[in-house]
Parts: C-alpha cells; sequence; structure tokens
C-alpha cells in the first residue's frame, strides 16, 4: 500500500512539474510586485491572446507618479514550435511625473524561449517616444513552481539619462 501512494504522490507531482513547465511560457497572465522606476513601488501589468498570433498588453507602474502602456505583440512564429518565438511590439505610453506629463507611442521586436521545462527568458528592445524619446533593452526570467504561478524578474537598460528598471513579482497564468 505504501508503494502504491509513493508512487501515485510521485506520478501527480511528475504531472504537475510537467503542467507548470507548459504555463511558463504563456502570453495570457497577469503579474504583479515591486517596481523600481524613478519614484515607483509597484507594478500591475497583464497581456491576453487577442487573435491568432496577436496579443494585446497592458503595463500600469505606480499610482501617485506613474506610468500606464497599452499595445499590442505580433508573434512572427507562435505555434510553430521553433526553439525562439519572435515578436514586433508597439502601442501607447503615458508618463505622468508631477509637473511632467507626456503621451506618445513605442515600438520594438524581441524574442521569448524556454531554457528549461520551468524557466522561460523574455529579451526586447524598443524606442520610445515618450520622455524626449528613449531608447531600452530589457530582459526577464519566468519561473515556474506551479502550473498556474511564477516568480517574475526582469531587469531594463534605458538609455538618453532615463532611469533602469528592476522589477520582481508573481504571474498567475490563465
Amino acid at each position: 500500500m505504501k508503494k502504491f501512494v509513493l508512487s501515485t504522490a510521485l506520478m501527480a507531482s511528475g504531472s504537475l512539474f510537467f503542467s507548470a513547465a507548459s504555463n511558463a511560457d504563456s502570453v495570457d497572465y497577469i503579474s504583479g510586485g515591486f517596481n523600481d522606476f524613478y519614484n515607483s513601488d509597484f507594478y500591475v501589468e497583464g497581456s491576453k491572446t487577442i487573435a491568432p498570433n496577436w496579443v494585446g498588453e497592458v503595463q500600469f507602474t505606480d499610482v501617485g507618479d506613474y506610468s500606464l502602456r497599452a499595445g499590442a505583440k505580433y508573434f512572427l512564429d507562435m505555434g510553430a514550435d521553433r526553439q525562439f518565438d519572435t515578436f514586433l511590439k508597439g502601442g501607447v505610453s503615458h508618463y505622468d511625473f508631477g509637473n511632467y506629463d507626456d503621451t506618445s507611442a513605442y515600438a520594438g521586436i524581441g524574442a521569448m524561449t524556454k531554457l528549461s521545462q520551468q524557466t522561460t527568458a523574455i529579451v526586447d528592445a524598443g524606442y520610445d517616444w515618450g520622455l524626449d524619446g528613449f531608447a531600452s533593452v530589457g530582459a526577464r526570467l519566468r519561473y515556474a513552481f506551479t502550473d498556474r504561478f511564477s516568480a517574475d524578474a526582469g531587469f531594463r537598460g534605458n538609455f538618453n539619462s532615463i532611469d533602469n528598471e528592476v522589477h520582481l513579482g508573481v504571474t498567475y497564468s490563465f
């Protein structure tokens, strides 16, 4: 009986392990946590598949001096079973930093890849015409620790005297 319970527990944990891996690279998620960008405290973001190869995304940072980005990603090879899922992205950004208020557009390119069964890396580069224009390069790691929840950590290097960004959070995939 003990062997049966032990083998059942191992198979169940193995299936949970496998299903966690399948959601680490999900594009249908909501995420939140700590963010360091100027006077920011936290971030909330999410994305959802809206059509084949199209993913809508929204990011809100802080509540006092805040930034808001809304746009879409177009995956060039989504579902093609390749090592890298490359994408183009674009949208509208809004920055409200006390006396300074700016709304503009952003665009970029990036890729997602699985580093292991639980870990997904997301890298991208882009240009935002807000805040007098700046380029940025970012990298994120998402580690799935259950079938729905992942730890999320990222760094974005910004140019043209714009503060770099660091965030740590938790992601729920649906």
